[in-house]
């Protein structure tokens, strides 16, 4: 077999091997979205821990979540923005 032969399987099993892994990555993250949906809604701060404030929120997956540099009290109501599934957001002004 010939260089040049030689080259061109090689290029094929890498080509192969990448058709492989892509394949299992794409089988594997099926369920999980890329872009995932914002969400913004009013809701009560519960609770604080250090210099983070804690809500609940409707996020049927993780409702609950922390506000990071929040300096509002307990019992305070804020409008507040997330991410489905993440376990922080952001108050909105």
């Amino acid at each position: 077999m010939s260089f040049e032969g030689k080259r061109n399987l090689a290029v094929l099993f890498v080509i192969a091997g990448a058709a492989v892994i892509a394949f299992i990555a794409f089988s594997m993250f099926k369920d999980a979205p890329l872009v995932r949906e914002q969400i913004t809604e009013e809701v009560t701060i519960n609770g604080k821990i250090d210099n983070s404030c804690v809500i609940e929120t409707s996020d049927s997956i993780m409702s609950s979540k922390k506000i990071e540099n929040c300096d509002l009290e307990i019992g305070t109501k804020a409008k507040v923005t997330y991410q489905k599934a993440l376990s922080t957001a952001e108050i909105v002004k």
